[in-house]
């Protein structure tokens, strides 16, 4: 029901606080005896997305004797950036944070302070959990938070007031860039993003046309760009598509993005896999045709991302025949000082032997601007998605999933490829649920030579989605410089970009969406 706020001006603003990393998606604050018990997680709101939980609490009253009704809800908006950025304030009711509208039971627009919603609402033994959420303008400046906090609660006829303090919540504004259903297609995976030469954002995705699921499937490379560091977008457009290979090969799917800009020559780059009838990772076989074995594509734009060329098969000149599968790995990819064009890469080798048709992450490269393309070897057995950097010494980086599972492998050459050396952090710095991760190296005038790596903080779970910093080429990666940025669950894939001089760009997966984020670097250095 629509409810009408009551308005009281504010008197003062409390302090909003920066993200840090928690022990789990979830925390509930200590509470006197009869306070609010205060749910606190940390994830954005986006715009674009209707419903978006900010803060959650539980009423302390005795319900054994039923006929118990909360009265009212006071809810405070912390600020002028809040007041700029909120549309609409929702009360929901639940035991997890709310995902869409059905929990709603109060909705109110923000006014100008604190909002008193007016309730008769019944509670149970499980019914007592309530969240207050938001819906964003689409205006919502997303270098601001989302503030806000529970004044007060009337239930059974008693005011019940939460702890002192503890009942605030302040959570990053950003964008779904990407949600199921939008433009009817049914969702969407796999981002990759870079920041061109003149400055625009580059964001590509698989637009999963029938389903979440891999190729096999219907589904194209999708494309956005942003002239303004992300806080707003072009509207989608397909980058790749098989439909442009001719009625042959129309029904086909190409995903898996990866996006590399020139700098150079400032030639934006977009490699992907294209899958063939029903070739997909566990069908693809030895050979070098579209019906034997997935092929790997690559376009170009020379007008800043607004077209692209023609796609262009490399799989007959860097493919080995015997491998079952050859293609990148999805993210972003780098020019490196001497010009050198980089992609991270993969392929599932030959069958029979000690490898039988397992993976290896390596590295595909060009030294004549895209002209021509070389394979790597096999940087080390089962693994995949990976990501690279070149270190300040000239050496690549690479940074892989590992389907052993727990942690991430890191391994480096330094000739393109053609051997590898595990790096001292290697199977031992970066804990890894089995995912893709991104890597990015910044040079920044204030704040120094900085690794970037974002990945879902844990060993099993794909949740806590973290930035973490490294001061030292990756040797190591302080807690004090770890954020988590999104605690909920999700498909986890993320890839980072500088995003204007002094914010790194996040984007990433919720569950089949892509959002992003833009994340200040002093948060990390005050």
């Amino acid at each position: 029901m629509d409810v009408l706020p009551i308005v009281i001006r504010l008197t003062s603003l409390r302090a909003i606080f920066a993200g840090t990393v928690l022990a789990s998606s979830l925390t509930l604050t200590a509470v006197a005896a009869g306070a609010l018990e205060i749910r606190r997680m940390e994830a954005p709101a986006l715009r674009g997305r209707e419903i978006n939980p900010i803060l959650g609490f539980t009423v302390p009253v005795d319900v054994s004797s039923g006929n118990v009704t909360m009265e009212a809800v006071e809810v405070a908006l912390m600020g002028s950036a809040t007041l700029a950025a909120v549309a609409r304030v929702h009360l929901c009711q639940g035991m997890e944070a709310p995902d869409d509208k059905s929990g709603i039971i109060a909705s109110a627009p923000p006014a100008d302070g604190v909002i008193r919603f007016q309730l008769s609402q019944p509670l149970g033994v499980t019914d007592r959990v309530f969240w207050i959420a938001v819906t964003l303008k689409d205006d919502a400046d997303i270098d601001t938070r989302v503030a806000l906090e529970v004044r007060s609660v009337r239930a059974g006829g008693k005011l019940i007031s939460p702890s002192a303090g503890s009942a605030h919540a302040a959570q990053r504004v950003g964008v779904a860039l990407r949600q199921r259903g939008d433009d009817g297609s049914h969702s969407y995976r796999i981002p990759g993003l870079v920041r061109s030469n003149s400055g625009t954002l580059i964001a590509v995705y698989d637009i999963r046309r029938e389903h979440c699921r891999d190729l096999p499937a219907k589904i194209d490379v999708g494309l956005q760009r942003s002239k303004d560091n992300g806080q707003t977008w072009s509207p989608m457009e397909t980058a790749m598509t098989a439909a442009s290979l001719g009625a042959r090969y129309a029904a086909g799917g190409i995903g898996d993005p990866a996006v590399l800009v020139d700098r150079k020559t400032g030639r934006i780059w977009i490699a992907a896999l294209w899958a063939h009838g029903d070739i997909g990772w566990a069908s693809s076989k030895p050979g070098l045709s579209p019906e034997d074995t997935g092929q790997l594509l690559v376009t170009f734009s020379d007008d800043d991302g607004a077209t692209w060329a023609p796609l262009r098969n490399l799989t007959p000149g860097v493919k080995n025949p015997a491998w079952r599968l050859c293609f990148v790995s999805p993210g972003s990819g780098i020019c490196t000082q001497d010009g050198a064009l980089v992609f991270a890469a993969m392929f599932r080798a030959a069958d029979g032997g000690e490898t039988q048709g397992k993976s290896f992450a390596t590295i595909l490269s060009s030294r004549d601007h895209g002209n021509t393309w070389q394979i790597g070897a096999g940087a080390k057995i089962d693994t995949t998605e990976s990501q690279v950097v070149e270190l300040a010494d000239g050496t690549l980086m690479l940074n892989a999933r590992d389907d052993r599972g727990a942690s991430r492998t890191v391994m480096t050459t330094r000739d393109l490829g053609a051997t590898w050396k595990a790096h001292a952090t290697d199977r031992s710095a970066l804990e890894d649920p089995v995912c893709m991760a991104s890597l990015l190296r910044w040079v920044h005038p204030q704040h120094g030579d900085l690794l970037l790596f974002s990945n879902p903080a844990s060993t099993s779970k794909r949740h806590n989605m973290t930035l973490k910093i490294s001061l030292d080429q990756g040797v190591s990666w302080p807690a004090k410089l770890h954020r988590l940025y999104d605690a909920r669950p999700g498909s986890g894939y993320s890839c980072l970009s500088a995003a204007g001089p002094d914010h790194v760009g996040v984007l990433y997966e919720g569950r089949c969406e892509i959002y992003f984020l833009r994340v200040p670097l002093a948060e990390f250095f005050r």
